[in-house]
């Protein structure tokens, strides 16, 4: 059973990741990355000419409640994205709002169906930038190659550990020697339960977040503030009243 993997595209993946070239993780379909190593197999697509992987960029938005929603960016899917006009605004105001701009600006992530060596189970890898690119420059080493391949790809290490309230992921790197990925009768069972990954990438409804950024954006509050002392007649002199009227 052997996939087919466009290595030419990889490569140009690869080069734009190097600067050379031009959704809730708590379901249990999505594999959570322990401390310490996590070994996966990252399977490949089920079409000759699909992806492996499913990108899309995340808004960490903050809740009433204190708490932080994901929403995806409507620019990856080449439409207008209300949160990213919020992002872009926040630093020309001159006072600035750093905080939220650095929590809601969009971040990559990207999505592999991978095999859980511990469990046997296919869950959802769901990764940032950096364990991504590790992924890529395997690929196109000529040591690994295809790493998803079934039959002579390779398992792939995730190497967690902790310092301080982040995780580093630099030890993460491919197993060296090139294993199947399991039986015939394993591999079938696995490509026949992957994930739509691809259906993970939501096109969010463009009122729906325009909305939200307003709510949260807080230079908005001060300026519906200022419209509604203006629109009363408090703090507006007399000659400026009746040249509004005349205009």
């Amino acid at each position: 059973f052997t996939m087919a993997i466009d290595l030419d595209k990889i490569k140009e993946i690869h080069a734009n990741l190097s600067g050379k070239g031009g959704t809730g993780g708590m379901s249990d379909t999505f594999l959570k990355i322990e401390d310490g190593t996590n070994t996966v197999r990252i399977l490949p697509p089920k079409e000759e000419d699909g992806e492996f992987y499913a990108m899309t960029k995340l808004h960490r938005v903050p809740q009433q409640d204190g708490t932080v929603k994901n929403i995806h960016c409507r620019q990856v899917h080449g439409e207008q994205c209300p949160i990213c006009n919020l992002y872009y605004s926040l630093w020309k105001e001159p006072t600035k709002d750093e905080d939220l701009a650095r929590q809601i600006k969009g971040r990559d992530r990207y999505y592999m169906n991978v095999v859980d060596r511990e469990t046997g189970a296919v869950k959802i890898l769901s990764v940032g930038i950096i364990l991504f690119k590790k992924v890529i420059a395997a690929m196109v080493d000529p040591d690994y190659g295809d790493i998803t391949d079934v039959e002579e790809g390779h398992d792939f290490k995730i190497v967690k550990i902790m310092e301080g309230q982040w995780p580093k992921y630099d030890q993460s790197a491919p197993r060296p020697k090139s294993t199947p990925t399991g039986s015939g009768k394993e591999v079938a069972e696995w490509m026949d339960t992957l994930h739509d990954i691809q259906g993970l990438v939501k096109l969010e409804d463009y009122e729906e977040l325009k909305q939200i950024a307003e709510s949260i954006n807080p230079f908005a509050a001060v300026s519906r503030s200022a419209d509604d002392i203006d629109r009363s007649g408090k703090d507006v002199d007399d000659d400026d009243y009746m040249e509004r009227l005349q205009s």
